[in-house]
């Protein structure tokens, strides 16, 4: 295959622009019906009916509910370029024509328009490779379940890898949309990007009885408060200040009545960290916390269970990546990402091939300040940056090819 003459990125963004209306109508039928972890297969069925209609061939079933598609180009890299479909138990509150039919379901998190972005990018390189433009592979990775996980704590990135969905790839590239920049603006980093997130849980044990006579009881009420007091204490105290770590208590439950001390009650929460020694720092002070219980006649019963690594960014992978976005849209739009505690499961993605993943500006200048964020029952995007999504999808994988095909 003669894959000489390649497209310039101006090209790509004008092929991207003329599809905007397809990736749009996309974006807002996946929008209308929304299927949470796992569940995806109506999103599924429209992904993989559009790939067979290009002529790309395709997987699925794959980590459940994904699904894989092969483009085939020449005899160059073999690039993944990654999209997850799942949704949000959230209900709605936008009031558009597209809003979400399904009562306590929504896409507000932009994996909506993900999927269709990483369609119209499919469109886009199954084009060139037609054209025979296109210098080696693309594998595309619509993967289910990035927001949780299923019985035995698996998401769906983390079921990608171990199905081999990721073998062979020589690099692997995903976005996410952005409602803190501007269409137009992308921003990324080198190295660690968002934060391993893992999850505890712990039964406080005392003994129960009436609310009455106290003294006859070890209060497990009275006992979480010293737990709570003793676990933000953790990051103030035991971690290193210039280390980022978050420890959040999200539930608190025990009891039933007011006049009955009970037996039990149980904390569950989230553990965020960048570095690995950070982690198993926090993990093993979390639990030495919670043992502030057992001088007190309390006993606890502590489970934590591993979550998504961090999000760490290839130098090499990121390069590239920076590199294309500055020559399509201008180095003034490339921005540097900040760390942040929010956590991704492409990060199992990027631990088996050099990754790089790249936040997508989706804010419309003409709300101002006013910004809507993802995980809000009024999360919106402007569709504009749907092309310019689609491009950069694109143009990361086509310059990875180009570097490396020699």
């Amino acid at each position: 295959m003669d894959t000489t003459q390649t497209v310039s990125y101006a090209e790509l963004l004008e092929r991207a622009k003329s599809l905007h209306e397809q990736i749009r109508a996309w974006r807002r039928e996946i929008h209308r019906h929304p299927e949470l972890t796992f569940t995806e297969q109506r999103t599924a069925g429209l992904v993989n009916a559009t790939l067979v209609s290009l002529g790309i061939p395709t997987e699925t079933e794959v980590a459940k509910t994904g699904v894989v598609g092969h483009i085939r180009g020449g005899a160059g890299p073999v690039v993944g370029l990654r999209a997850d479909m799942d949704a949000l138990p959230i209900t709605e509150i936008n009031g558009t024509e597209f809003d979400s039919t399904r009562p306590g379901i929504m896409h507000a998190c932009g994996h909506d328009a993900h999927t269709a972005m990483l369609l119209g990018a499919a469109t886009l390189l199954k084009g060139l490779a037609d054209e025979r433009r296109l210098p080696g592979s693309i594998r595309l990775l619509f993967q289910p379940s990035e927001e949780a996980q299923d019985a035995e704590g698996k998401s769906g990135g983390m079921r990608m890898v171990e199905e081999g969905a990721l073998n062979g790839l020589d690099a692997v590239f995903g976005l996410h949309v952005d409602a803190t920049n501007d269409v137009g603006v992308v921003a990324t980093r080198e190295g660690p990007m968002m934060a391993a997130a893992d999850r505890f849980r712990v039964t406080i044990q005392g003994v129960g009885g009436h609310a009455a006579r106290p003294h006859a009881t070890v209060d497990p009420i009275l006992l979480s408060a010293h737990v709570i007091h003793a676990i933000h204490q953790v990051v103030s105290r035991r971690i290193n200040p210039l280390e980022p770590a978050v420890i959040t208590i999200g539930t608190i439950n025990g009891g039933t009545v007011e006049n009955v001390i009970p037996d039990t009650v149980t904390l569950t929460g989230t553990i965020r960290s960048f570095s690995p020694e950070t982690r198993i720092k926090l993990h093993e002070e979390l639990e030495k916390a919670c043992r502030i219980v057992e001088p007190m006649g309390g006993s606890i019963d502590f489970e934590l269970d591993w979550g998504y690594p961090p999000t760490s960014n290839s130098p090499e992978a990121t390069a590239v990546a920076v590199e294309a976005l500055s020559e399509m849209l201008g180095a003034e739009n490339v921005r540097l990402a900040p760390q942040g505690m929010g956590a991704e499961d492409f990060s199992f993605m990027s631990e088996v091939a050099p990754g790089c993943f790249v936040r997508l500006g989706v804010h419309d200048p003409a709300w101002g300040e006013q910004t809507y964020n993802v995980h809000r029952a009024d999360f919106r995007m402007d569709e504009d940056a749907l092309p310019v999504g689609t491009a950069v999808l694109a143009a990361v994988a086509l310059n990875w090819m180009n570097q490396k095909r020699q």
